[in-house]
């Protein structure tokens, strides 16, 4: 399915179009071609007003994260050296049926993993990039909840977003049919967002968190 559109963090949520630096054409470091790109809307970009802040991880509570899952990659047959490179814990669902076929797409401090389940797809994206939105852009979501969790309707589905470990992670799912009801509304979005609590570090995310390469 479609590769999920890049997501960026900030204090304050809030939609608006992706910044040029996330919209230019990706080479996959892992095959050096052309990662894919969404192909029925420009995406949605959660981000800030505030000055940029550098977007740091809490490596303590992600080390924390990572114990209480049991350390384990629920999808083990993610590209060894994406998972490796890329700088933040990657969040995965603990749904075995949806991860057998994932792909990842890593670019350090930014990562999408892609899934197919029939009639629809599944994007799980995690970023502490900032790109700040001009002072007059209205705010669109009101984010709810700890982890300022929103949830918004898309094109052509639904886009969980929220904050751990000082990580933006997005689930989104985008169904084929307008009257799936996984898409119909945040429900099933937020279901999968709940189970997606696997934490899984490669090399550049384990020296990060001083675990090591």
């Amino acid at each position: 399915m479609r590769l999920a559109t890049g997501l960026v963090l900030g204090g304050i949520l809030a939609a608006g179009a992706l910044g040029a630096a996330l919209s230019q054409t990706r080479i996959d470091p892992t095959t050096g071609a052309a990662a894919p790109t969404p192909t029925r809307r420009p995406g949605l970009a959660v981000l800030n007003r505030a000055p940029p802040r550098g977007g740091q991880v809490d490596w303590k509570a992600a080390i924390g994260g990572l114990r209480q899952t049991g350390g384990t990659n629920p999808a083990p047959n993610l590209n060894p050296a994406a998972v490796d490179m890329t700088r933040v814990p990657i969040l995965l669902p603990t749904d075995a049926d949806l991860t057998a076929g994932a792909r990842i797409y890593s670019f350090g401090d930014y990562y999408t993993i892609t899934a197919d389940a029939p009639g629809a797809g599944v994007s799980l994206s995690g970023t502490t990039a900032v790109v700040p939105l001009p002072a007059d852009t209205p705010l669109k979501i009101t984010p709810m909840g700890p982890e300022g969790a929103t949830s918004q309707r898309t094109v052509d589905g639904q886009l969980i977003s929220f904050v751990r470990y000082g990580v933006l992670y997005t689930v989104e799912v985008r169904c084929d049919a307008p009257t799936d009801p996984r898409c119909a509304d945040d429900n099933y979005a937020r279901g999968l967002a709940a189970k997606t609590t696997a934490v899984v570090m490669g090399a550049a995310a384990r020296a990060a968190a001083g675990l090591g390469g």
